[in-house]
């Protein structure tokens, strides 16, 4: 790669830092860009001489925003998503909204959500899913023991199915644990066997098509057979049961 490329390619991920990374962000507005915590290559110093920290205080601030309430590509935000996640965040761990939005955007996970502009991965994901990815990570200062996982994956998943279900899905890549598509239909299940007893999670069932989601209390054996007649396999099931299940799914709007 020719060297003009490479340095272009180096000044954007500077960029990225500033705008995500809120550490880093102060370090540079305190120090500048030859300072010991920015420490940029000299090749690219003049590239950011003239950054008004101020701005890039503001515009750090405003995607903090967004994340936490919604906005352009975000839908509904934190707040929206995973209230059960951030009140028990609050509540048993002291950490409000916004310091877990900023820890969450400067996170490697954070780079997968579709609206990051220099994200490497495909389309991008939702903010949900990334979020889940996030968390799944055991992030030191919130969850080191990973025990919020499973109430993050509920939340995450039925705002993901949700997203599907508007027709969003030509824009963003779902690969969140435990999902899959069949048939053009997006279907999920997890028991929530390891939940905490309080969070009340029930074996669920997530499934959405264009239009319409259906989200609810299910068993395994349920959501393998109605995934193979979705697989386009009816002949795996018994005419009763096939019958049943066109039914249902006829009736659900995933037909």
């Amino acid at each position: 790669m020719p060297h003009d490329a490479l340095r272009h390619d180096r000044i954007l991920q500077v960029l990225d830092r500033l705008l995500y990374d809120k550490d880093f962000r102060t370090a540079f507005a305190e120090e500048g860009p030859a300072g010991d915590r920015v420490a940029l290559d000299e090749d690219i110093l003049d590239a950011f001489g003239r950054v008004d920290v101020h701005e890039l205080a503001l515009v750090g601030r405003n995607i903090r925003s967004e994340v936490v309430s919604g906005g352009t590509g975000t839908g509904p935000g934190l707040k929206g998503s995973f209230p059960r996640t951030l009140d028990a965040l609050r509540e048993g761990r002291g950490v409000p909204v916004n310091q877990v939005a900023e820890v969450f955007i400067a996170s490697p996970a954070f780079q997968r959500f579709r609206d990051v502009p220099f994200s490497p991965r495909g389309r991008g994901a939702t903010l949900p899913e990334c979020f889940h990815l996030f968390m799944a990570a055991r992030p030191e200062l919130l969850d080191p023991s990973g025990e919020l996982e499973p109430l993050v994956h509920s939340e995450a998943a039925a705002a993901v199915t949700r997203a599907v279900a508007t027709g969003a899905h030509a824009t963003f890549d779902v690969e969140l644990r435990d999902t899959a598509f069949h048939g053009g239909v997006l279907c999920g299940f997890r028991e929530y066997a390891e939940a905490r007893a309080e969070w009340q999670l029930k074996p669920t069932m997530f499934l959405a098509g264009a239009g319409r989601c259906v989200i609810g209390p299910a068993r395994r054996p349920l959501f393998d057979a109605l995934t193979t007649l979705l697989d386009g396999r009816p002949d795996a099931l018994t005419p009763s049961v096939r019958a049943s299940l066109e039914a249902r799914l006829s009736s659900w709007g995933l037909r």
